[in-house]
């Protein structure tokens, strides 16, 4: 008895134990980039748009492109990445200087007009030349535009800022720092400080201009970004206070003006002299930033993907993290990436030998970019806050100008606030969908379509209830706009959307949607394809078959899967202005999650992912780029689909043997919908409402064409409105081949009149 309820007692003790670990997660340590990357784009605390510049000694700024201010400076390791693709786990995404703050700035106009009239203040971008980062930004007041060039440097312990300005029509002012403390005199002239509680912070003014320190009552309202505040909505901190301002004066000048602003922090107002008179303005000499060109990898992969049909190659890889997140050909020969860290690298002589392809990386240091487009021979990034054009300005084989296209909607922060795109429509414009499912109402535009034109920055929302549409294209000769999305809530299943002015596609979308439609809707524009949620389980990028050098499918979509690491194939139709078609398996065995795909000017296919702990996929390895060419032999397919007022003409790709295919129980023909709920996911429902469950619709006529090439089945009780599953699996080609894939499904939105 005694032994037993040891054994009793000990095992109550084990699970105790067991779930006191599990409630207490080992939180996954953060990362910080290498210590010679100039710039990091990333969600911080003081502002969701920071430009993060790392200067020697250990020195660190954090910039808001959005309140136009110095919002951090910081000495020690950097700074702290989260997020799935830095530290694998979903949360914490929010990331955090680590080390000492040296000074902060409140989120206050730092530009005015001497006359105290306000200044407008446009964020253009920023260069990297010279191994510097130089915010471009111009200021706009009612006499004159002004050009601004703001250049960040450190010498010792010291932070520089260099401001040149083109002509100034009328004098202006700008806050260079403001803080808590009260004014106080140096005792050498352009060197003015604040005594803080336990410091001295110290600017010295060098050039043309004049600088003061002054003390007011200053109210501002500053919004905290948290992983908490990303769904549910952020706070706001309101502070009133007696704040001195160290205040620099540019004078009228019809020539440019250039000033420089060193900052830095003393123990005393003694020190802080001492530190002054010893300055020199000898700075670190700036470094010219190189390209990395790295050869293919001796050691390559094989592929797995198996297919008499289709050759596919896994590109030898250098030792580089190329988790894929858009791809796009700078020139007929050399493939564009940008990776999910941020990245972008250019796959030279992409079209040849895998052994004699090099890797050149082009950029570094972007916000989770998930789409990439080449137009003008210019590189334009999906960063999760911005469009962002890379142009390489000294011909070295590097990016160093970033200019922000647009970044009109909110961004959050949130680890799942993704803006997939760019591409390109009919009209010449660039467009985006946005993440519609880790956000909350009052942050616009998630979940949104956003169009922005050549000559403008502003983005005009014109589709929405979105998701995760984790693939977008512009597809056929019309350019229309399709785009992919994933099962979740509202969400029954992976779908393909056909994106139109007006739609709305299930997911409850932000402002600019009314705030009542925010806790769903009860109806939306139905998807070109659902996709069978067996064979997608995350559906990501796509693209168009464009000849009949990948085989005889030429006109329809590839659609990649990044859970299940397939592409299926999809056939589209439009039937009575709705569009609608088929899917099928096509490619599987991907070395890792298939997240984007693209067509090169060969008539090759590439397809390109990763995976993280985060986001899980059925394939051994954390990224690849693979290459898949016809081999020329045709596959006995289906070859496409068309919905007739009677039924189906099933086109093949080879001519069936009329014996096997015109017994009426070749074709088991079947139909399911999804449902519109909140609920994540919907099961398959038959004609009578009853979940889990389907409909069997009856063949009653089939006829074969005198060619074999095509069959019309007659279906009895089908109805517009569901997905239709067919299966033929006894039907032969005249050379006695199976099907190569037997089971298609059709989205039957319409049947045709006629």
């Amino acid at each position: 008895m005694l032994r037993r309820t040891c054994i009793f007692l000990f095992s109550l003790l084990t699970m105790a134990l067991q779930l006191n670990g599990a409630k207490k997660k080992p939180e996954l340590p953060p990362i910080q980039d290498p210590i010679d990357q100039l710039f990091r784009m990333a969600p911080m605390t003081k502002s969701s748009r920071s430009i993060v510049v790392n200067l020697s000694n250990g020195l660190h700024l954090a910039y808001d492109t959005q309140n136009m201010r110095v919002h951090t400076a910081w000495k020690g390791k950097g700074l702290d990445l989260y997020g799935p693709c830095y530290h694998g786990g979903k949360r914490p995404f929010i990331c955090h200087p680590n080390g000492k703050v040296l000074w902060r700035n409140p989120p206050v106009q730092s530009w005015m007009q001497e006359s105290n009239k306000t200044l407008k203040i446009q964020y253009n971008g920023f260069s990297s030349l010279n191994g510097q980062l130089t915010l471009l930004y111009q200021l706009t007041g009612h006499k004159n535009s002004t050009k601004v060039r703001e250049t960040f440097s450190s010498q010792n312990d010291t932070f520089i800022r260099t401001f040149q300005l083109d002509s100034v029509k009328e004098a202006v002012t700008h806050k260079a720092h403001i803080e808590e403390g009260a004014p106080i005199s140096l005792g050498l002239p352009n060197v003015v400080g604040i005594q803080r509680k336990d410091d001295v912070l110290a600017c010295i003014l060098k050039g043309q201009g004049t600088i003061k320190v002054a003390q007011e009552r200053i109210a501002y309202s500053e919004e905290q970004f948290t992983e908490e505040g990303s769904t549910k909505g952020n706070q706001f901190i309101k502070r009133e206070s007696l704040m001195a301002q160290i205040i620099v004066s540019i004078k009228e000048n019809n020539s440019p003006s250039k000033i420089e602003l060193i900052s830095f922090t003393a123990k005393d107002s003694e020190t802080a002299v001492k530190t002054a008179k010893r300055f020199s303005m000898t700075k670190n000499k700036a470094s010219t930033t190189k390209a990395v060109l790295l050869p293919a990898n001796p050691k390559a992969r094989r592929s797995f993907v198996f297919d008499p049909h289709y050759k596919v190659e896994a590109l030898a890889l250098p030792d580089i993290n190329l988790f894929a997140t858009g791809m796009d050909w700078i020139s007929p020969k050399d493939l564009a990436i940008c990776t999910y860290t941020g990245e972008v690298w250019i796959v030279e002589n992409a079209t040849g030998p895998v052994q004699k392809m090099k890797y050149r990386r082009f950029a570094r240091g972007m916000n989770e970019p998930m789409g990439l487009l080449v137009k003008d021979g210019h590189i334009y990034l999906g960063n999760k806050a911005e469009i962002t054009r890379l142009e390489d300005t000294d011909n070295n084989g590097v990016a160093d100008l970033f200019e922000r296209v647009s970044s009109d909607w909110d961004y959050t922060g949130s680890y799942n606030s993704f803006s997939y795109g760019p591409v390109l429509d009919g009209d010449g414009n660039l467009v985006v969908a946005n993440a519609g499912h880790a956000g909350h109402w009052d942050a616009r535009h998630m979940g949104w379509a956003l169009k922005v034109t050549p000559d403008s920055k502003k983005a005009t929302p014109f589709a929405s209830g979105f998701r995760e549409p984790n693939g977008i294209i512009a597809f056929g000769q019309d350019k229309d706009l399709f785009v992919t999305d994933n099962q979740g809530a509202w969400i029954g299943a992976c779908k393909l959307n056909h994106v139109k002015d007006g739609g709305f596609y299930g997911h409850p979308t932000s402002k600019p949607a009314p705030k009542e439609e925010y806790t769903g809707r009860e109806s939306m524009d139905p998807p070109a394809v659902w996709f069978p949620y067996k064979w997608v389980r995350s559906a990501s990028g796509m693209a168009e078959i464009k000849d009949d050098r990948f085989g005889p499918f030429k006109g329809q979509l590839l659609v990649s899967d990044f859970q299940n690491a397939v592409i299926t194939r999809v056939q589209l139709e439009k039937v009575e202005g709705q569009w609608q078609g088929a899917v099928w398996p096509f490619l599987k065995g991907f070395q890792s999650g298939v997240n984007r795909i693209v067509m090169g000017n060969n008539g090759h296919l590439y397809a390109g992912g990763g995976k993280v702990n985060a986001w899980a996929a059925n394939a051994p390895a954390f990224h690849s780029l693979e290459r898949v060419t016809f081999t020329g032999k045709i596959p006995f397919e289906v070859q496409s689909v068309k919905a007739l007022p009677e039924g189906f003409r099933i086109n093949f790709t080879t001519p069936v043997d009329k014996n096997t295919a015109k017994a009426l129980d070749v074709f088991d023909v079947w139909q399911y919908k999804h449902k519109l709920h909140k609920k994540y996911g919907s099961p398959e429902f038959n004609h009578e409402g009853k979940p889990d469950s389907f409909t069997a619709i009856e063949v009653d006529d089939i006829s074969v064409s005198s060619d074999g090439l095509s069959i019309v089945i007659g279906l009895n009780g089908w109805k517009a409105g569901y997905v239709t599953g067919v299966r033929a699996l006894d039907i032969r080609s005249q050379s006695g081949s199976k099907l190569w894939h037997d089971t298609f499904y059709y989205t039957l939105n319409r049947i045709p009149n006629n």
